[in-house]
């Protein structure tokens, strides 16, 4: 088997309109109180298993980014390259940015609420200019693409499609270098990645669920196939290690068994 690179990925902690139940997409929400616990405890989960991380990858939105930043401060491992991209933002939810999801469902019926959220081709309604124009004021114009580019609703198709270049661009090669990798995104950015990665179909992907705060660390050979997929806390189970640990390789073997 080839020389194997790990990934590590996880949906950020929990923000305040998760907290409130709410759309969120491209609104720049930041966490709740208990997201920031939720980002300190990882911080320091992670860090009891040493690692080095060679790049850490994350959206434009604080509540990844700011997630992130707590977890590297946290974990102890050295200052590393951040590449912070808005091809990593959540699905912007057009219409639905900020509505209540009951109220969303009342509105447009829950059957068709439902099928934007959980579908793979469905997008809902637009956002109007004005709105939009609000949500790309939140972000430096440097880190944008034209305005005209910026999507004013998305499926989850069109998610995977904005997702995809910076993973070719930027994750894969540092994968294929035997590089570790964290990245730190949205629930349905990641779903769009595992969508591609793990081959599923149109169907099946509306029962995937990506938790808050709950990291997957993923061994990938040089053709990016998962050799192994495991939750942070089976490696913490498995083999836990203390703070002043030397070691700094994850607790994994390629066979995909945790050592």
């Amino acid at each position: 088997m080839a020389d194997c690179a790990t990934l590590v990925v996880l949906r950020h902690a929990q923000s305040e309109w998760n907290r409130a139940n709410r759309f969120t997409g491209w609104m720049d929400v930041p966490l709740s109180p208990h997201g920031v616990e939720q980002a300190i405890a990882l911080g320091e989960q992670i860090g009891a298993l040493a690692p080095q991380f060679d790049l850490a990858v994350t959206s434009l939105l604080r509540r990844a980014g700011h997630t992130l930043d707590l977890i590297l401060d946290r974990c102890g491992a050295p200052q590393r390259p951040v590449v912070r991209s808005w091809r990593l933002n959540d699905r912007h939810y057009g219409a639905l940015t900020g509505m209540g999801k009951d109220a969303a469902a009342e509105c447009y019926g829950a059957a068709r609420v439902q099928a934007w959220r959980r579908g793979f081709a469905e997008a809902p309604p637009p956002l109007d200019a004005e709105r939009q124009q609000n949500i790309v004021a939140q972000f430096d114009s440097a880190a944008l693409p034209d305005a005209d580019t910026l999507p004013l609703t998305e499926s989850l198709r069109d998610t995977l499609e904005r997702v995809l270049p910076l993973w070719e661009s930027t994750v894969v090669p540092s994968l294929r270098n035997g590089e570790s990798v964290l990245m730190v995104a949205h629930g349905n950015a990641l779903r769009a990645l595992f969508k591609h990665i793990d081959h599923i179909d149109d169907a099946r992907i509306a029962s995937l669920e990506v938790a808050h705060a709950e990291p997957l660390v993923l061994r990938l050979d040089d053709a990016m196939r998962v050799v192994l997929r495991v939750g942070l806390g089976s490696l913490l189970q498995a083999r836990p290690i203390s703070a002043g640990s030397e070691t700094n390789q994850w607790p994994l073997k390629a066979s995909g068994e945790v050592s």
